[in-house]
């Protein structure tokens, strides 16, 4: 076991309090935190170890070393010599892009594709990072709101009724044929000029998101694809699970996120960063989704509380102790560990095993590679709170 210090990342969207506050540092930051990365993407991994002991070795060299060592025999069987899952913590100080995700085909795909055409891994313009899919599940640490999957035509066509805008966007009338797809590409090719008169419409209609997003891009489409969406408000510990082809976007809060190793994003709007319509719509899954299937709330176990197992790259288990309590957590099966990282998001948390102990506090991590097998938990503060994402 070693700590594992997360990569800060800065984009225009991150929050300037949320992450300074949980990590006890001087809020509001001098710029905006967005997320904090702890794994062994390529594009961010992260140093193992305290300041001075081999702290400058990645957690991706760590594991590149023995993978069966790090990992275990059947993690490598099963998704070969890297880590197969990401956590991050998420902190949306604004509305973040509608985007979606490719599934694994369509990742692997695109990616073979765009090293074909030469388009370097940094290029902005480049749609595919990885050959991998990223489904998703993000927790709310705070009150959370986001808009994710369609909802069913009828229920879209009586919402922009009661607003007063079915007149202000004809092409909604493609909703009475259940032609979401039609719609949305409608609207994504539409000529900047005309996209501006409906998101104008939506602003001045007071629609209770959209007027807020017509503000902030008020050329942009993705503001009239987002009334297709549910509004989705998450209270501490519910959790949203997004699977490959569902149209999202988080708008605010803080969040732990657990997701398979990828970083490949098919952008729609709102964003100033690259947007491919074709390969978006290519992506998306149409079909309008249930609330109830997209959130999802912790399963009791005897070691701990835990999120339903959605994707077979992650899980996701928490454990909530006041000061002074203990708690062994089985690694898993004895003849098939794997790795996990613990995240602290509250209070103050000494994990042993294998012989060491860390303390963590908010912000902080531990990597416990698979050799490793049942970990302590011990509450060294009230209210200590530690995610635990395994595979």
């Amino acid at each position: 076991m070693r700590k594992l210090h997360g990569q800060m990342r800065h984009y225009p969207w991150g929050s300037r309090t949320h992450l300074a506050e949980l990590t006890g540092r001087l809020s509001p930051s001098a710029q905006p935190e967005a997320e904090i990365w702890y794994g062994a993407h390529p594009a961010e991994p992260c140093a193992l170890g305290d300041a001075g002991d081999d702290g400058e070795r990645t957690l991706a060299a760590t594991i590149a070393a023995d993978p069966g060592l790090q990992l275990g025999g059947n993690v490598v069987r099963r998704f070969g010599a890297e880590l197969p899952f990401l956590v991050k913590l998420l902190a949306a100080g604004e509305p973040l892009s509608l985007q979606a995700h490719p599934s694994a085909a369509q990742a692997q795909a695109g990616f073979a594709r765009e090293n074909a055409l030469g388009v370097a891994l940094d290029d902005p313009k480049r749609n595919y990072k990885d050959p991998r899919h990223k489904p998703e599940l993000l927790v709310a640490l705070t009150r959370f709101e986001a808009l994710a999957g369609f909802r069913d035509a009828r229920q879209t066509l009586g919402q922009l009724e009661r607003a007063g805008l079915l007149a202000q966007l004809p092409e909604a009338v493609l909703l009475r044929d259940h032609d979401l797809r039609g719609l949305v590409e409608r609207w994504l090719l539409m000529p900047v000029d005309e996209v501006a008169r409906r998101v104008a419409a939506v602003r001045a209609a007071g629609h209770p998101v959209g007027a807020d997003l017509a503000q902030r891009y008020p050329h942009d489409p993705g503001v009239l694809v987002a009334l297709l969406l549910h509004h989705i408000v998450l209270e501490p510990g519910e959790g949203l699970f997004v699977p490959a082809g569902v149209l999202h976007a988080y708008l605010g809060g803080l969040g732990v996120e657990v997701m398979a190793n990828s970083d490949n994003v098919l952008r729609g709007g709102l964003t100033s960063k690259h947007v491919d319509v074709d390969e978006l719509l290519a992506v998306m899954d149409f079909a309008p989704i249930p609330q109830r299937q997209l959130v999802v709330r912790s399963e009791d176990s005897p070691a701990s509380s835990q999120y339903p197992g959605l994707a077979t790259e992650f899980r996701l288990r928490v454990t909530r102790l006041a000061n002074g309590e203990a708690q062994r957590a089985p690694s898993g099966p004895a003849l098939e560990p794997g790795p996990e990282i613990l995240l602290c998001v509250s209070g103050e948390a000494e994990i042993e095993t294998g012989g060491r102990r860390e303390r963590i506090t908010p912000g902080e991590a531990v990597w416990r590679p698979a050799h490793e097998r049942d970990v302590d938990i011990t509450a060294r503060a009230d209210a200590t709170v530690v995610f635990r994402a395994s595979v």
